[in-house]
């Protein structure tokens, strides 16, 4: 047998390294000196052994091939501009096209024209039965992603009331076969205005448990055919112990922003799958399955050299994609400061490019599996996650909670923490707080407005809203 060149090393176990760990401090505290807290009450510790190695079994992606896809979002206030625009962006690199709908009177004819049967990602940013069966008659294979909690925790309002939102998102996941129809759960709107990692996948779960426990609770007699829709489809020969996403009628879309933390946000779409299949097991429901689509977050992103913005996004896409996101919609760097412009889109779809293309990204199933850091922080999260989730039923389950304002809360008091920490210099924004440009001043006008604006009107419940960190150091910096 050939000798292997680490053959000539003894094996050093994890006792042994703490022991010359300690040495090396000279009689510094271990945990003060080298293990770091975070704000999602996870301690950070120098090394990971196999020693103590944790065994985790993180689901696969549900796409073919456990690929990953490039999409680019559109928004469609002119079906022409933006027909034309999605054939431009699919025949220059984009693998499908977000389709953002601000009304139901869009001509879906000219819209659709030409678009592809598959890769067709529709978010209507309201609740019309009709012209969704309008939309599926033009493309039965397009996933249409609604989500009426989202609109009332974003928003502070239902589409139209409570009872009639249930009653259409019931019709709706009833009326239509295959994946057009999923329950859809967002959870961009609680990343971006501030909550840990944590409370982002506790939220999800809480969130995701609403639909399950009205829609798929097969002790209620009501709405089976929503319940039956995500078993296994034995029909398609689909075995117990060999369940598939292309075996069952339905799934979860799961709508994601992606944070700055690397290592954690790879941890953090891992748990997503985990919580889904836990959630998934609790109704009967055997491995449900997700669809996660991911987008760099507006949170960490700024006027102040923001060039900075593009190696922001590059490596949160790369994280996510780590993670195992099924599709990645990047971000351009000039988003919320500039309109939607050729350069913007274009950089930001190579960035995802080079990443695939160039970096070989999808050509690894499931990268992180089997290492010990991110492993341990999957759990962790997982499982404090899972805390504050029963926390939130014991009080009445998600709804109540925003409705008594419980989560709002929770979240401010996240954002508060994160813009002090920001402020003392705790936490790094480079190009804000550290190692400023003083070659990029602000301008006076941007042709979008960058800051958040706060339109008064009346609401049901006091909505999640986002504000960018830097927007309190640019103010202080604009020119008068």
């Amino acid at each position: 047998m050939k000798k292997r060149l680490l053959d000539d090393f003894t094996p050093v176990s994890e006792a042994a390294w703490k022991q010359k760990i300690q040495m090396d401090l000279k009689g510094a505290d271990y945990n003060q000196t080298l293990v770091t807290p975070t704000p999602d009450g996870i301690n950070i510790k120098p090394i990971y052994h196999s020693d103590s190695a944790v065994n985790i079994d993180t689901p696969s992606r549900g796409t073919q091939n456990n690929d990953w896809y490039i999409s680019q979002k559109i928004y469609c206030g002119n079906a022409r501009a933006a027909n034309k625009k999605a054939l431009n962006v699919l025949s220059r690199g984009a693998e499908g096209v977000l389709l953002d709908i601000p009304n139901p009177d869009i001509d879906l004819e000219v819209l659709l024209k030409d678009l592809p049967e598959v890769g067709l990602q529709v978010h209507p940013r309201f609740l019309d039965l009709d012209f969704l069966k309008k939309l599926h008659g033009f493309k039965p294979k397009a996933y249409v992603h609604l989500d009426i909690i989202h609109q009332l925790a974003a928003t502070g309002n239902w589409f139209i009331n409570q009872k009639s939102d249930r009653t259409h998102y019931a019709n709706f996941l009833k009326s239509f076969q295959g994946y057009f129809s999923n329950i859809t759960v967002n959870t961009s709107t609680y990343q971006q205005a501030g909550a840990t990692v944590t409370q982002e996948l506790a939220y999800f779960a809480a969130h995701l448990n609403e639909y399950l426990n009205h829609y798929c609770d097969n002790t209620k007699e009501h709405d089976k055919d929503i319940y039956d829709a995500f078993l296994p489809d034995r029909q398609a020969g689909a075995k117990a112990e060999m369940v598939t996403e292309r075996s069952r009628s339905k799934r979860i879309n799961i709508d994601t922003t992606i944070g700055s933390n690397y290592f954690m946000e790879i941890a953090k779409y891992r748990a997503y799958r985990i919580l889904t299949k836990t959630l998934g097991n609790a109704y009967g429901i055997k491995d449900l399955g997700c669809y996660i689509t991911a987008t760099p977050s507006l949170r960490n992103k700024s006027l102040l050299d923001y060039n900075v913005n593009l190696l922001r996004t590059t490596t949160e896409c790369m994280s996510a994609v780590l993670g195992g996101a099924d599709t990645v919609h990047n971000l351009a760097y000039d988003a919320f400061f500039n309109k939607e412009n050729e350069f913007g889109d274009r950089i930001a779809r190579n960035q995802l490019l080079i990443l695939k293309e160039e970096a070989y990204l999808n050509k690894v199933a499931n990268a992180a599996d089997g290492t010990y850091y991110i492993n341990a922080l999957t759990k962790e999260l997982t499982e404090k996650a899972l805390e504050i989730f029963k926390s939130i039923e014991k009080a009445g389950g998600f709804v109540q909670s925003l409705f008594e304002g419980t989560i709002q809360r929770k979240v401010k008091e996240s954002d508060t923490a994160e813009r002090d920490r920001l402020k003392k210099g705790e936490k790094t924004l480079v190009g804000v707080n550290k190692f400023p440009n003083a070659e990029a001043p602000l301008q006076k006008e941007y042709e979008i407005l960058p800051f958040q604006k706060i339109e008064p009107r009346k609401t049901l419940i006091q909505p999640i809203l986002f504000k960018r960190l830097a927007e309190d150091v640019e103010i202080e910096q604009m020119p008068k």
